[in-house]
């Protein structure tokens, strides 16, 4: 096992144009579960693969253990790497997929034997050690994929969006699988995925990524409920933190959020954790609410001051909850010129801002109905609206 450091680590690819990884300080522990996330072309994958020595690296430093390896092949790294599509050999069967690496390194054949069959064992593969790729499921081939990464016993396993060509039940599975094993190995693993869901339930700590910057990294609970910006509020969370421009309004002592006619009080425990709400009286700020935030008439206790009427645009029941869709005559948020959206160049509306409610699929609504719901004030979160940074 071992650490991976990123010293002021960036990549280049072209003298004039911009870094696909720019800057990057990170510390990834010995036996740590990092997952790099961050939507299409924010560079994570790149991170991923100076790690592996796929890319070279531009400027900075990045260390293994002790050992700087900037210029090491990957070949000496000690490092294992599972991909996005398998890369078996289709001519080989399970067995000799797994046990391909330690045979090029001339590993004496019993001990080749026994490790092989450890790694199917753990991953559920003694069946189907005879077959070839061609005769499993895509669940099967990714854990032949891992069964040759993990029997070579590496220092760091890397693991670049392993799950995307999986269907959706397969990759709650696999998640739990990958978890488990991460756990019984106890090594480092990185593990690249655009999915937050993904990353939320995997990593022992998450690194969001953004246009090659390094935006925030943290355990996902402090990633969920203490964003570092509007663009981690945006990204973290399924569905996505609602983000509403608001004027602030009332007194120091008692402020309120207004926007598209409808008048907020803020909770005095928002304004302790956001004390620049205070100095802003009159101002443009970014209310960040949680769709769960909301709750439907009947199941709040709030004052009439922290609920508002809504007009429901779609109502989707979803079983146990129900996803309540409207739309405010209120701009987007932008950061940086643009929407604040997780991949970034999609095409949204600057003119309308929709926003999410998450209630109890016990509450039958209608789309094109009209409820109140409360806001649970004290739990929202305020941005600033040109730096994007917390009001804190």
């Amino acid at each position: 096992m071992a650490e991976v450091t990123f010293r002021s680590v960036s990549k280049q690819y072209d003298g004039d144009g911009p870094k696909a990884v720019d800057s990057l300080d990170l510390d990834i522990k010995d036996g740590e579960f990092m997952v790099l996330v961050g939507p299409s072309g924010c560079g994570k994958s790149t991170a991923l693969r100076m790690i592996a020595g796929l890319e070279e690296v531009t400027d900075g430093e990045l260390l293994i253990g002790d050992r700087l390896v900037n210029d090491v092949p990957p070949g000496d790294r000690d490092i294992a790497m599972v991909f996005q599509n398998y890369a078996l050999y289709p001519h080989m069967t399970v067995r000799e997929n797994i046990s391909f690496a330690l045979e090029v390194a001339k590993v004496k054949k019993a001990e080749i034997k026994a490790r092989t069959e450890e790694a199917a064992e753990m991953l559920g593969l003694m069946d189907y050690l005879d077959r070839l790729p061609k005769a499993l499921s895509g669940g099967q081939r990714q854990r032949v994929a891992m069964g040759r990464a993990i029997v070579r016993s590496p220092q760091v396993f890397l693991m670049d969006e392993p799950l995307s060509n999986l269907d959706a039940k397969l990759r709650v599975q696999m998640r739990s699988e990958i978890i488990q094993i991460q756990r019984r190995l106890d090594t480092t693993m990185v593990y690249v995925t655009h999915d937050q869901i993904e990353a939320m339930t995997m990593g022992h700590r998450v690194a969001v990524m953004r246009l090659g910057v390094l935006q925030q990294v943290a355990d996902p609970q402090e990633l969920y409920q203490r964003p570092a910006n509007l663009f981690v509020a945006a990204f973290i969370g399924s569905p996505a933190m609602n983000l509403i421009n608001v004027t602030l309004g009332g007194t120091a002592e008692r402020p309120t959020a207004s926007f598209a006619g409808h008048t907020l009080a803020i909770d005095p425990r928002a304004v302790e954790r956001y004390p620049q709400v205070a100095d802003r009286i009159g101002s443009s700020v970014v209310l960040g609410l949680r769709p769960e935030h909301f709750s439907i008439e009947g199941d709040f206790d709030l004052p009439a001051d922290q609920t508002v009427e809504f007009e429901i645009d779609l109502a989707e029941a979803m079983g146990a909850e129900a996803h309540l869709h409207i739309t405010l005559d209120v701009p987007v948020v932008e950061l940086d010129g643009a929407p604040v959206i997780a991949e970034d160049g999609d095409d949204v509306s600057t003119s309308t801002t929709s926003v999410i409610a998450r209630i109890d699929g016990i509450h039958f609504v209608r789309s094109g109905e009209v409820v109140k719901l409360g806001v649970k004030t004290h739990l929202a979160h305020f941005f600033d609206l040109d730096t994007g940074l917390p009001l804190n």
